[in-house]
């Protein structure tokens, strides 16, 4: 029985990929109502949308919406993590906010680089549904 044991517990991958959640589905099974749950969701388009300008260097107009959008984001997810670390400096916010968006933006490329070599395309499906899930908040938030 010890090696039966043994023998599943060597086969199975200690350190299993982690993948990202669809945007759509996180806002499903979060509370929304959550300053946390904003932050990273704030965060994450702010990252997608980065992507989408930086993939668009050929396309002046998606690329300037892209990085207008990302900036957006980005300003939000600073704000309103200043208000949830209120005791961070200026400063350290702005940083922690930048690494974080870099965290993802770069989660995303490693999803993009892995999706063109399969297909030729850089954006997934799951990719194209967070884009569509960020242009209604961006949306939403500009109309407020």
């Amino acid at each position: 029985m010890k090696k039966l044991l043994l023998i599943i517990l060597l086969s199975t991958p200690l350190f299993a990929e982690v993948k990202m959640t669809p945007l759509n589905e996180y806002l499903e099974i979060e509370n929304q109502a959550d300053p946390k749950v904003l932050l990273y969701v704030i965060s994450r388009c702010s990252a997608i949308n980065f992507n989408l300008a930086d993939l668009s260097d050929d396309r002046k107009e998606l690329q300037d919406r892209g990085l207008l959008v990302g900036q957006t984001f980005s300003k939000l997810a600073e704000t309103l993590r200043q208000t949830i670390r209120k005791e961070d400096s200026p400063t350290d916010n702005k940083k922690t906010t930048d690494n974080t968006i870099n965290l993802i933006f770069n989660e995303y490329v490693k999803i993009m680089n892995e999706n063109y070599a399969k297909t030729g395309m850089y954006f997934t499906d799951m990719m194209i549904d967070d884009l569509s899930t960020c242009s209604a908040l961006y949306e939403q938030s500009v109309n407020e």
